[in-house]
């Protein structure tokens, strides 16, 4: 994987002995694109909500804002050469409801068709084992209180976040998971060696047309 989408999980979790291939280590999809990025939400108070059914939780309005920002990067790098390159995308999250509705928009929106159906997007709520050379990442979590959840178990992020080859794409309310010493650590890197994307206080999400 890049070299930048490395570093932190190799200083969190393995205490730097990780190390890029050299092939690898710079390697990017788009010329001077970011690798990793932290779309913040905290401004725009995306809500989080919990199923009464499965107590699963989803947060509908980020799951949206995440679309609209795969679908603008897909049209950066063009359908033509994802085809010819193999370029694959992943979409991860830890909250099964989230995953569901995720599913349910790539599903229903007709741009993401030919992705979906040739086998280069995936929704899952865990990619142990398996790599895509682009992953975003739903966090859901977003409240008063801090509270995280799931996200409590590192080991799920640090699969998560490794599982990107060239590009690594976070979506979350770092006000609310910032108070946690590993998202607070990782805001940082992300602001150091990456790009935060602050949303801004009423933006509106311009979805592309579902059916």
């Amino acid at each position: 994987m890049h070299e930048a989408i490395m570093r932190f999980p190799s200083d969190w979790f393995y205490h730097g002995s990780l190390q890029a291939a050299p092939e690898v280590k710079s390697r990017g999809i788009l010329q001077f694109d970011t690798p990793v990025v932290w779309y913040d939400t905290a401004a725009v108070g995306y809500a989080e909500t919990c199923s009464t059914e499965s107590l699963s939780r989803s947060n509908r309005e980020e799951a949206r804002f995440l679309l609209v920002q795969l679908h603008n990067y897909i049209l950066k790098i063009g359908a033509e050469r994802i085809k010819d390159e193999n370029i694959d995308f992943g979409i991860i999250s830890p909250y099964k409801a989230q995953v569901h509705y995720l599913r349910h928009l790539v599903k229903t929106t007709p741009f993401f068709r030919p992705f979906r159906k040739s086998g280069p997007l995936h929704t899952e709520d865990g990619f142990q084992g398996q790599e895509r050379d682009v992953i975003f990442i739903s966090l859901v979590r977003a409240n008063e209180n801090g509270r995280i959840g799931f996200l409590n178990d590192l080991r799920r992020m640090n699969v998560a976040m490794t599982r990107a080859r060239m590009k690594l794409v976070i979506i979350g309310d770092a006000l609310t998971l910032t108070r946690h010493p590993f998202y607070k650590k990782l805001y940082g890197y992300i602001a150091g060696h990456g790009t935060i994307e602050e949303i801004p206080a009423g933006f509106e999400t311009s979805f592309p047309e579902q059916e």
